[in-house]
Parts: structure tokens; C-alpha cells; sequence
């Protein structure tokens, strides 16, 4: 594709510093994590002594400090208040996902999570009243599982009683605390979410195949026959009716989809953009008890609607390639992001049906760049007065709101998510029974959303090493793919014919068939699978007995559960700037699985919201959704018949890592075998048979 490179060069430095300004400056070599605070003092509101919250401080206990913050920058992070029953939210989503409970297909409102779940009026007061003292604009969902928090690292400063720095971490530069955080014990606050920015490691699973031979790619035609959707469609299934979402890692131009559609000579969706936009939490009404005082949404709280991508044949194409010590404002230099073309171009042409929703998060606000000090009457602005500075940022690393916005509107009956990273890397913030990310995938799954997340692109070794920035060989799965309460989708290399007619075995995607892709992310050795280190398999997984040498799972969570094409030297076409003459050409990853099975889905939700029996038992406003798919695929599959049915088994290939992309393999796992394995996981599931098993309505 054209100019591919470069852009990948910028999307790199976006993922590192989206949330932050420049970096410039704090000079000097790695050295060791200060253990001691060399912040402010402790904010004086008569605190009895600081409260203990998670903040992400294993991370940086591998990162090497480079120096202090030289100047203020603008700073998004997510509070969660201590919720009144999380562990009860986990498992009511499991219970609402599994076929024969009780509570199967009883779906919840997002005002009902709030009030049952979440955080309580009194909770979320206490910790809005808390931040909003400094400055730091603060925003809320219905939900009432987290709060977010906009401002100036200045305010950060005076809140958490710290100063900060500049870290390294493998590859990436990213600002954290200088010492330990701290707010007043009495403020219930349970955890901190990008104040250690985690997010600068999580990165997309888009690759580029290392040759340019296979042109521009399999057409959404070729996929369609191969999977298919062809039958469904014949049945008038495109997904008409049903709310699909992305969740965005960077912007995108809605133009291109029709211009792909027409690339192709296929119908696609129309793209919506979703903004995040969290309810004002006005500091006046904080004291009325009762419900949780919301106002208005953006721009009061910093959030607003994300600007136009920059067409990259403009003046600012150079400028945003060359600033290499900072982060573009993105106003004016606002590249379209590939991985989320690839999201919406492949979703948009397999389910043309569908309603689609686009979730982007970005802020924007004026500070003074001497004192740090946030102008409140600038908030949610495109440009600044004399005298300030326009901080925003947007993409991948504010992943976490824009899916606090898509529980909160409730509008999508299936999210695909692209991205990931190593799930010890992330560990305790996001996993573990008190965390962010079980809340919050446990919050879709109890509305009856269906997750699709891609796997990984690195075996079984998706943690980086924080001193080289290298993939080892150790065992690591990839979250939130390792989520119980969405579906992990692995990655296949598909042998079609120009119709689409499979030429052969369906294999997994690995090394033995692409060569590791372009290189641009880790070894990019093939489908993401494993076995967790830290989330216990759910009960659709329990008794699963693996072969062909494959670890056991031993009471942990197996990944993958399903599998779609990946392999960049098979897949699908992608297209940036098309608009503007930009090429489509062929890419792969487990970035193009996941929207791949994402668009299936919404067919089998458009046959089920048809069917008459369907529907039958199940409650709230969107009775024809049927929760986390994963119970059900393998309620399918214990079956022999109708496992044999609807799956195609696969059975050849690995995803053994090898180190940094040679072809020696280094480790035991993970091998494609008959049944359930680590690396296609069930296999891969065909649509119109999927239908037929699901509604009971046969599709030809």
C-alpha cells in the first residue's frame, strides 16, 4: 500500500504517546525505579492517612526511569470507585451466557448494572468531589463503573501527592508517577486505570505480509463464499438491524468504505462515528442523595467529537511524520489509522446490512503551558487563545472509554476489538476479581453484547521483554482475549480459488506458512493461543482434554476459541486513503479474524431476531441477542455430530514462537489438532451452518 511504511511509523508513536504531550526533554540514562516520593505533598484536606488503590505500578517496576517531566501535559485517566458487588457482575454475566441457567438471555440495562453493581451514589461522589477540588474535569456512565478524569499533569501533581517522569519500557517512552500516588483515606477509590499509561504496550494485530505478491488480497466475495455468508445472504441475511461496533484504535476516513464497496463491486455498511462522551458530573448537585447527579454530556468534560482525518497528500503529511520527540496535535495532523480501516472495511462489506457503530475517543482542552493550569472555559475546543496550549489526544490508548461508551448507549448487539497485549503485562490493574477489565467485559456480556478480540499475532509468547522489547519464548496469552466473557478468535491460512471455493485444508496460520509477516510487531509467529497464567477457565471450557502435545489447561482459561483467516499471504484486502489514490493491497493478523467473525455474528443475530423460537425465554429490550457466544460454540461442539456440522476442524499447523522471527522453533505449544486446540481453538465455525444449528432454521 502506498506510503505504508511511514504511516506505520506514526501509528507506532501515536500507540506510545496518545495520552501524553511531547517527550522531549528529562534527559540521562535508564536507571531504576526511585522508590521513594519525590512528588508534592499530600493534597491538605485533612487526611487521617493515604488509601491503598491498583495503579499499574508492576509495569513500572520493569520500566527504566529516564528523567522528570520538564513541562505540563494533558493527562485522561479512568477512577473506579469501589463498586458495591463486581465479583456478583462477573458472575451474573456468566449466567446470562450459558444456555440452560436460570438466568439465560435475562439482560440488563446499563442503568440497572449501575444500580445493582456499580459504584454507589455516595462512592462515586466522594471520589468526583475528590478530583474536581483540583481542577480535573470528571466525567460518569450509567453504568457507574468507573469515572473519567481529565486535566493537567499539574493537577495529576496536586491530586495524587507525585510529580512525574519519563519511562522506557521495551520499545516505548511513556510518563508515570515519580513514587508512589495518594489521595485522602476516606476517598473510595479502588483503582486508577492509565496513570501508568498500560496502554502504551497494547498495540493493534494488523501485519503486512512480507511480500508484496499477493496483490491486493482476497475480495470480501472470496471470504463470503469461503465461510459461508453466501448462504446466508441467499436466506436475506446481511445483519439488517443489528447495531456492530467497533472499538476504535485511531481514526478513520468514512469515505473510504464506499470507495472499498466499490473497489470490490460489493454493497457495504454505513459507518456512524460514536464519540465518547460521558456525562458532566455537576460539583453543585453532588450532595443530593439519591442518584448520581449527571448533566450534559461532552464538551463539559473534555471529551468532544474526534476531528476529520488528515488526507496525507496535504502540507501536514511531512510534518506529522517528522515529529519525532512528540505527539501531533490532531486538529491538524490526524493520519487515518490502518488497523481501523481494516476494522470497518471488513465488517462493513461481510455484513452490509448492519448498523454500524464506530467508537472514537478523543479530548481536547487549553491549559497554560507555564503553570499547567487547565482554562475551563476551554474545554472540548479545536484551537486556543493566545497564550495556551491545545491539548488532545485520541486511538488506542483511550480503548477503555470508548467501551465505557458502548456499554453506556447499548446500541451494538456485537463489538470487535483488535488490539491487545501480553495479559501479565497488564496484571493486576485489568485481571484479577477486583479489576477494570472483568468489570467491564462482564458489564457488555451482561447486556447481552457479544465480544469478538483477536488473539495475538505472536504464538503463545505475546509479553514483551522490558529490556530488549523483544517477544520471549515464556508462555503468554494475550488479553483481553483471555477474558471469560468475550470470544478469542485465532487465525487460519485460507487456500481459496478465485470464486472463493476452498482449494484445501483450512490450516492455522503460523510461520511454516508466511515467513512471520513484515517483522513490524514481534515475531509475528501466527495465531495468538495458550494457556493463562491468571484467569481460571470458565465452565464452558471445564473437561476439555488436549492432544497432539498441547499443554493441558490444567484449570486455566485456553485460547483461542474459534479462528478466521489471518495469514497476511491469504488475506483480505485493506485499503487507507483510498479517496485519495491510495492502494488496497493484502494484510493479515488476528486484527482481521476478529471483525471477520464479528460480521458472522450479526448474521446469526438477524436470523435469530427472525425466527420464532429464537427469541423465546429471553428478557430485556433486545431479546433476540444471545450474550457471550463462547458458551454456545462449545455447547455446540460437544455434540460429535454437530460439531462436525457446523465447524470446520482444524487440524495442521502450529504457532511454536520462535525467537524474534528465525525459524527454529523454540518451545513445545502450541499444535492444530482434531478437536479443541491452542491454536484455532474449536475451529472455524461456517456460517450458514452456525445459523441452521442456532435458530434450527435451515440456511442454504
Amino acid at each position: 500500500m502506498a506510503r505504508t511504511p511511514r504511516i506505520r511509523t506514526l501509528v507506532a508513536t501515536l500507540i506510545a504517546a496518545s495520552l501524553l504531550a511531547a517527550c522531549g526533554g528529562g534527559g540521562g540514562a535508564g536507571s531504576s525505579l526511585p522508590t521513594s516520593n519525590t512528588g508534592g505533598a499530600i493534597p491538605p484536606i485533612g487526611s487521617t492517612g493515604p488509601s491503598s488503590f491498583r495503579w499499574g505500578q508492576r509495569m513500572l517496576q520493569q520500566a527504566s526511569y529516564i528523567g522528570p517531566l520538564t513541562k505540563p501535559v494533558a493527562m485522561a485517566m479512568l477512577a473506579q470507585p469501589q463498586l458495591q458487588n463486581e465479583a456478583g457482575l462477573v458472575t451474573y454475566a456468566q449466567q446470562a451466557s450459558t444456555p440452560g441457567n436460570p438466568n439465560y438471555r435475562h439482560f440488563l440495562t446499563p442503568q440497572q448494572i449501575g444500580q445493582m453493581y456499580g459504584a454507589a451514589p455516595a462512592n462515586q461522589a466522594k471520589v468526583a468531589a475528590y478530583f474536581q477540588q483540583y481542577g480535573i474535569g470528571v466525567g460518569s456512565w450509567p453504568q457507574n463503573l468507573v469515572l473519567s478524569l481529565v486535566g493537567s499533569s499539574t493537577q495529576f501533581t496536586a491530586a495524587l501527592g507525585v510529580k512525574f517522569g519519563y519511562y522506557q519500557y521495551g520499545k516505548e517512552r511513556f510518563i508515570a508517577p515519580i513514587g508512589t500516588p495518594h489521595v485522602n483515606g476516606s476517598i473510595p477509590l479502588a483503582a486508577l486505570n492509565a496513570l501508568v499509561p498500560i496502554a502504551s504496550q497494547v498495540h493493534d494485530y494488523l501485519i503486512r505480509p512480507s511480500t508484496g505478491a499477493f496483490g491486493p488480497g482476497l475480495s470480501p466475495q472470496q471470504v463470503a463464499r469461503a465461510f459461508d455468508f453466501t448462504g446466508a445472504y441467499n436466506a436475506g441475511l446481511t445483519g439488517n438491524g443489528i447495531g456492530l461496533g467497533i472499538i476504535g484504535t485511531g481514526p478513520i476516513d468514512p469515505n473510504d468504505v464506499p470507495y472499498y464497496g466499490a473497489a470490490f463491486h460489493t454493497r457495504v455498511a454505513t459507518v456512524s462515528l460514536i464519540p465518547t462522551s460521558p456525562f458532566y458530573v455537576n460539583p453543585a448537585s453532588l450532595n443530593v442523595p439519591g442518584t448520581f447527579p449527571y448533566g450534559p454530556g461532552f464538551p463539559t468534560t473534555g471529551f468532544t467529537t474526534p476531528p476529520k482525518d488528515t488526507n496525507p497528500t496535504d502540507s501536514n503529511f511531512n510534518t506529522c511524520m517528522t515529529t519525532g520527540t512528540g505527539v501531533p496535535n490532531f486538529q491538524t495532523c490526524n493520519l487515518e489509522d490502518g488497523e481501523a480501516q481494516l476494522d470497518t472495511e471488513t465488517t462493513a462489506s461481510l455484513a452490509p446490512g448492519v448498523n454500524e457503530n464506530f467508537y472514537l475517543a478523543y479530548y481536547s482542552f487549553c491549559y497554560n503551558a507555564g503553570t499547567g493550569i487547565v482554562d475551563s472555559a476551554n474545554i472540548g475546543v479545536t484551537s486556543c487563545p493566545a497564550g495556551e496550549t491545545l491539548g488532545d489526544a485520541e486511538g488506542i490508548s483511550l480503548a477503555d472509554f470508548e467501551i465505557q461508551q458502548a456499554i453506556a448507549d447499548n446500541r451494538s448487539d456485537v463489538l470487535s476489538l483488535s488490539y491487545g497485549e501480553g495479559e501479565t503485562d497488564l496484571s493486576p490493574l485489568y485481571i484479577g476479581t477486583n479489576g477494570l477489565g472483568p468489570s467491564e467485559f462482564a458489564a457488555l456480556a451482561a447486556e447481552g453484547i457479544a465480544v469478538f478480540v483477536a488473539s495475538g499475532d505472536n504464538g503463545n509468547a505475546n509479553c514483551v521483554d522490558p529490556i530488549t522489547g523483544l517477544y520471549p519464548t515464556t508462555p503468554c496469552v494475550s488479553y483481553p482475549a483471555s477474558d471469560t466473557n468475550v470470544v478469542a478468535v485465532g487465525g487460519v491460512n485460507l487456500p481459496v480459488d478465485g470464486g472463493g471455493n476452498l482449494l484445501g485444508q483450512i490450516t492455522a496460520w503460523a510461520d511454516q506458512t508466511t515467513l512471520g509477516g513484515n517483522g513490524t510487531w514481534g515475531n509475528n509467529i501466527g495465531s495468538g493461543g495458550g494457556v493463562s497464567v491468571l484467569i481460571p477457565a470458565p465452565a464452558w471450557q471445564a473437561g476439555l482434554t488436549l492432544t497432539g502435545g498441547n499443554p493441558q489447561l490444567g484449570g486455566y482459561r485456553g485460547v483461542p476459541d474459534i479462528a478466521m483467516d489471518a495469514d497476511p499471504l491469504t488475506g483480505q484486502g485493506m485499503g487507507q486513503y483510498i479517496a485519495y489514490g491510495g492502494t488496497i493491497g493484502a494484510v493479515g493478523g488476528t486484527s482481521m479474524a476478529a471483525p471477520q467473525a464479528a460480521a458472522q455474528w450479526a448474521l446469526v443475530l438477524q436470523a435469530c431476531k427472525q425466527s420464532a423460537t429464537c427469541g423465546n425465554g429471553a428478557t430485556g429490550p433486545y431479546s433476540y441477542r444471545l450474550g457471550n457466544p463462547a458458551p454456545l460454540f462449545y455447547q455446540i461442539a460437544s455434540t460429535p455430530a454437530n460439531y462436525a456440522s457446523v465447524f470446520e476442524d482444524v487440524q495442521y499447523g502450529e504457532n511454536e514462537a520462535n525467537q524474534n522471527g528465525s525459524l527454529a522453533p523454540i518451545t513445545g505449544c502450541c499444535f492444530s489438532t482434531p478437536g479443541y486446540d491452542l491454536v484455532t481453538g474449536l475451529g472455524v465455525p461456517m456460517t450458514g451452518r452456525l445459523i441452521t444449528a442456532i435458530t434450527k432454521t435451515p440456511v442454504n
